[in-house]
């Protein structure tokens, strides 16, 4: 029996991306783990999920500590990872560990070393050039990965440009693309759905936001453009966020802006397939926001509706080639235009099912499955 084990700082019972790349490499031959950090303050628990695994999450004392500079709390969080994940994660003798994101890789280079295992390092995003990230802390962020690259086995990013940055910037890696592609599941479909919980009627569009109602996502942009009193159409922000309260208020003073609560992953796609027009907006704040791929573009996609996007180089690259909808740059004006030509060239056609495979997780699930089969036959040479 070969052991897997997936480490990562965030809560694994609720990081969907996670819990898919699991589900996906988990078979009779092979043992998956997972050791993540509680998303709470609470007592350490030990969870099994939907498919044959176990899944720790443990409590950093150390993220508590909020007066503390950020570089120093980064550094703290790390070694408190570090030191209570080693032992247990030592016990599962892995043969493949798979670290989620910059923080955790210092532990997988530890448990490298006491167990001889292979090292996947899965980058979210572009770690070094995130969003919110001080220059400072970056610039640690990259020393960790350039120290670490030697001994990383795989690479996997979420986007052709990021995997070509890396390539130029840290150094040349075996690497796989394994996009942020929602698990389909369609059987509680009902494309009235938020016509009939927001009282739109038939003769409005619907756009959509899904996602975190936070900063550099458009969504002050959003709010203005719907704000406008030549806007007809309906906005409904699906999700949750630090600007919630925000967006609350702003629905109570404009009939055509909607705040929906925060559903289960599996909900997210069958609600999405009653709106009109998805929109991705991401803005250009952070390289890793210039080169993203965001997993609202794949669940517009396979909802069926047509999306609004930024015009950035993978997005724009995505859009065009499997005909999801069209790009804008992200300021007023281009918006407030798409949106009246929206209204005005009803019916919005709708992408084409046939050509959203590569884009399905059924498609990351193979490759990330020869991925591990590559690591696999490394290992029993």
């Amino acid at each position: 029996m070969l052991n897997i084990l997936h480490l990562s700082q965030t809560d694994i019972n609720s990081d969907s991306r996670i819990l898919k790349e699991m589900s996906a490499v988990s078979n009779a031959q092979r043992t998956v783990s997972g050791i993540g950090v509680a998303s709470g303050i609470s007592e350490l628990r030990t969870e099994s999920s939907s498919f044959d695994s176990k899944i720790d999450s443990i409590e950093l004392v150390s993220r508590r500590f909020t007066i503390l500079p950020e570089i120093l709390k980064n550094i703290l969080v790390v070694l408190e990872i570090t030191f209570k994940m080693f032992r247990r994660a030592k016990k599962l003798n892995p043969r493949i560990i798979h670290c989620h994101d910059t923080p955790v890789l210092p532990l997988g280079l530890a448990l490298k070393f006491a167990t001889g295992a292979r090292i996947i390092y899965d980058a979210h995003e572009l770690e070094s050039e995130r969003n919110g990230l001080s220059k400072l802390a970056g610039k640690i962020t990259l020393f960790v990965e350039r120290k670490s690259w030697r001994y990383i086995d795989r690479l996997i990013v979420v986007s052709p440009s990021i995997q070509s940055w890396y390539n130029k910037k840290v150094g040349f890696k075996k690497s796989e693309i394994v996009l942020n592609a929602p698990v389909i599941d369609l059987q509680d479909n009902n494309e009235e759905y938020l016509r009939d919980m927001f009282s739109i009627s038939k003769d409005s569009l619907i756009f959509i936001y899904n996602g975190i109602f936070t900063q550099g996502r458009g969504i002050e942009l959003i709010i203005k453009v719907f704000r406008n009193t030549d806007i007809q159409s309906h906005i409904v922000f699906l999700g949750d966020g630090e600007m919630k309260g925000e967006l609350l208020r702003v629905a109570k003073e404009h009939d055509n802006v909607h705040v929906h609560d925060s559903v289960p992953h599996e909900s997210v796609v069958p609600i999405t397939r009653s709106a009109n027009v998805g929109l991705a907006l991401v803005e250009n704040i952070s390289l890793s926001d210039y080169y993203c791929l965001p997993n609202k573009l794949f669940e517009y996609a396979f909802s069926g509706i047509h999306v609004l996007a930024s015009n950035f180089p993978d997005i724009s690259e995505t859009v065009k080639k499997h005909n999801l909808g069209e790009c804008c740059d992200v300021d007023f004006e281009s918006l407030y235009n798409c949106v009246l030509k929206f209204e005005h060239e009803k019916p919005i056609r709708k992408p084409e099912s046939s050509n959203l495979y590569a884009l399905s997780w059924d498609a990351q699930k193979v490759t990330l499955n020869k991925l591990y089969s590559e690591l696999i036959d490394e290992i029993e040479e």
